[in-house]
């Protein structure tokens, strides 16, 4: 039990922009301006780990939520929401840089994934954030090794590992059924795929 929620914790949807990032980085073959690089990752630390950090604890205090788990789907509306409006911000600043416009895709992919799940909560389906994190993450990295035609196929042999072990973490918790996880994995996936094919 105790390894399930540290997986949880660690691998929470809101690290997902961060470790995305830092691998885009390092992997993409082309010449980046390493300020802007920098910036870039600061930005997405920032905006999408320390902010929302600051906000579900504020939420929490509050006792609006009672978790950073965000249980009910009541309790998700307004967190996801926030996050919604991070992600679309920090597509708009990163496609400012004409080097990082992949990286940019990439949040728009993750900003509809987080609408579709938004509504969702409407129809009382809490899909799984956190399989939508790493699905979204695998999407985009299959796009990018066909766009880029690189081998990647050992960093998405370790995501889909990753991805089982979130998979069964969020099953042992009892947070999350198997048709929850797996449309947030889907959901994840697919939105990269559209995006790019847009």
């Amino acid at each position: 039990m105790k390894f399930t929620k540290l997986i949880s914790y660690i691998l929470h949807p809101i690290v997902v922009p961060i470790i995305g990032t830092i691998l885009y980085f390092i992997l993409i073959p082309r010449h980046i301006n390493k300020q802007w690089e920098m910036m870039v990752i600061g930005a997405v630390f920032v905006c999408t780990y320390l902010l929302p950090l600051l906000f579900l604890s504020l939420l929490k205090k509050s006792k609006s939520i009672n978790s950073f788990h965000l249980v009910s789907p009541r309790e998700r509306k307004f967190p996801v929401l926030f996050f919604v409006s991070i992600s679309l911000l920090m597509a708009s600043l990163i496609k400012k840089g004409s080097s990082t416009y992949e990286l940019a895709l990439f949040f728009y992919g993750m900003t509809i994934a987080l609408i579709i799940t938004y509504f969702l909560l409407y129809r009382n389906f809490k899909a799984s954030l956190h399989m939508i994190g790493i699905g979204g993450m695998i999407g985009f990295f299959i796009t990018l090794s066909i766009y880029y035609q690189i081998n990647l196929l050992l960093l998405l042999s370790i995501l889909f590992v990753m991805s089982g072990i979130i998979a069964n973490s969020r099953l042992s918790l009892n947070a999350h059924s198997k048709t929850e996880i797996l449309i947030g994995f889907l959901i994840g996936i697919c939105c990269q795929f559209a995006i790019y094919s847009l």
